[in-house]
């Protein structure tokens, strides 16, 4: 047996925990940054969502630079710049710091993961490559779980500085030693589009900011028709240059594949509603209290289905196709979403399992969904089709998180703002310091007087809970819609088979 490939395997992996210890460590100390750096609510969201579409827009460019360069040199600089973003983070003193220092990270990110699949498959033959993937997927996964309860420690503990300073040990090792063990990439010549690659990064960047900052602009302002503008124009320019070139950014034919269609649907909604758990870190936190420890110690457990669950999944569309585990994923997750509706005020135990049922659906889809993807493309257009999906994927996820932080920081202002103003006691509020207080400035609430505060205090933890509400039977239909659609896209190819796509994968 040849272990120097596995060790080679060790070598990248410490480098690629990175990414995924920061996708949920940092969420349980959401609140914690927010009290010592005085962050208002969106300049809050906008520490992950930074980090979140700085990775998406430069994802598949990241990809087409490893393919330049060499992936071996892509990766290192990408470890190299999110080592020196970590770094940066947890010397933050002011929050739009963070922010800035949360978007270099998301450049580190998008030069990693487009290059580490390519590098495990380079070690591999295609006998062990599985084994070899499942393996660096299960040791990501860990740490994927770990995280949060590492995080919660060290806010509660130390210090939240140390869940960003916590990669450096982890960024050496891999500069260390890819180097040594891991041999430099063949570089191929590669056409890069790069109109398409600008009104790409346009128009997603036109929409999530307006998404995230609408509110607070006023959806009908200038700065905000503008950005809509921008948006649809570089979105409208895009698609219609893809079509035309004959090297473009994005690969539009995929998507005349119904099976691929269907299943970027289904990842896409997936990965839209699995940002809710970065709300609810913060939410469980703000409103029913809970410690960063305790937060992170519960979402932890509640994210361990995630290490059995993903091979289980594989395994029933391996035997019967990817259509019975999406199918009861999808259950799961509204199933989830509901409940937590109802019980949010219950008991830890109830409020366990309706976050169980959630780590439990999350990889019943996305196992099965990679799998039938890969599988109803042309083998020439793989790993065009897997960066199109992984892209797809890290743009929902910023979609995500701005459109539920805005959905549910609207439904709680309308809320709120109708309390004061039914209250004699509350009403003679001043417009500006309710504003105040709905966008999180810190000071507001102490400022108003003794006998209005208390009411105060009841009706934003009552507006928040009601916000909590709405947001979960709201995804929860969403999701319901999404399937739908999903088994529409499905039965299409029953009647009309792209010549180039195998049948099986949804079978």
């Amino acid at each position: 047996m040849n272990y120097r490939k596995w060790i080679c395997l060790g070598a990248l992996i410490p480098a690629i925990a990175m990414v995924f210890v920061d996708q949920s460590v940092l969420p349980v100390a959401l609140p914690t940054i927010q009290d010592q750096l005085g962050a208002t609510h969106s300049q809050l969201w906008w520490c992950i969502n930074s980090y979140l579409l700085v990775a998406a827009v430069l994802m598949l460019a990241g990809g087409k630079l490893g393919d330049v360069i060499g992936y071996r040199r892509t990766f290192m600089w990408g470890v190299f710049v999110f080592a020196l973003a970590s770094a940066l983070c947890g010397l933050s003193f002011h929050v739009n710091f963070l922010i800035g220092a949360r978007a270099l990270q998301g450049i580190g990110a998008a030069l990693m993961i487009p290059a580490s699949s390519p590098l495990i498959m380079s070690l591999f033959s295609h006998k062990d490559r599985g084994k070899a993937i499942g393996i660096n997927v299960s040791v990501s996964s860990l740490f994927l779980v770990v995280a949060p309860l590492i995080g919660g420690y060290f806010t509660e503990s130390l210090s939240w500085r140390w869940i960003f300073w916590i990669n450096l040990p982890l960024a050496a090792i891999g500069l260390i030693l890819i180097p040594i063990l891991i041999p430099v990439s063949p570089q191929k010549k590669q056409v890069f589009d790069f109109p398409g690659f600008a009104f790409f990064t346009v128009g997603a960047s036109c929409f999530v900011t307006l998404i995230m900052q609408g509110g607070e602009w006023g959806w009908t302002s200038a700065l905000s028709i503008s950005f809509f503008v921008l948006g649809f124009v570089g979105a409208w320019l895009l698609v219609r240059r893809e079509k035309k070139s004959k090297h473009p950014f994005i690969d539009l034919s995929l998507f005349k594949h119904p099976i691929y269609k269907a299943v970027n649907i289904s990842v896409f909604a997936t990965q839209f509603v699995l940002m809710i758990s970065i709300y609810r870190a913060v939410f469980f936190q703000d409103t029913m209290d809970w410690s960063p420890l305790k937060s992170g110690l519960v979402f932890c457990v509640t994210s361990l289905p995630v290490l059995f669950i993903s091979p289980i999944g594989g395994w029933i569309a391996d035997k019967s196709g990817a259509k019975i585990p999406v199918v009861l994923g999808f259950i799961c997750l509204i199933a989830s979403f509901f409940s937590a509706a109802l019980f949010v005020e219950d008991a830890l135990w109830i409020l366990l399992l309706v976050f169980l049922a959630f780590g439990v659906g999350v990889p019943l889809i996305l196992t099965p969904s990679y799998s039938s993807a890969m599988a109803s493309v042309p083998e020439t257009k793989a790993g065009t089709a897997f960066g199109v999906l992984s892209t797809v994927r890290s743009l929902s996820s910023t979609l995500g998180v701005a459109i539920i932080t805005a959905f549910a920081k609207q439904v709680q202002w309308h809320d709120f703002e109708k309390k004061i103003e039914g209250n004699p006691v509350t009403k003679v509020l001043e417009s500006s310091l309710v504003e105040n207080l709905s966008i999180g400035v810190q000071g507001s609430l102490e400022s108003i007087p003794s006998e209005q505060r208390s009411f105060v205090i009841e009706y934003i933890k009552e507006s928040q809970i009601r916000g909590f509400f709405v947001l979960h039977v709201v995804l929860g239909f969403a999701l319901i819609v999404a399937l739908g659609f999903v088994f529409v896209l499905y039965h299409r190819k029953a009647s009309h088979h792209p010549p180039e796509a195998p049948a099986e994968g949804w079978d």
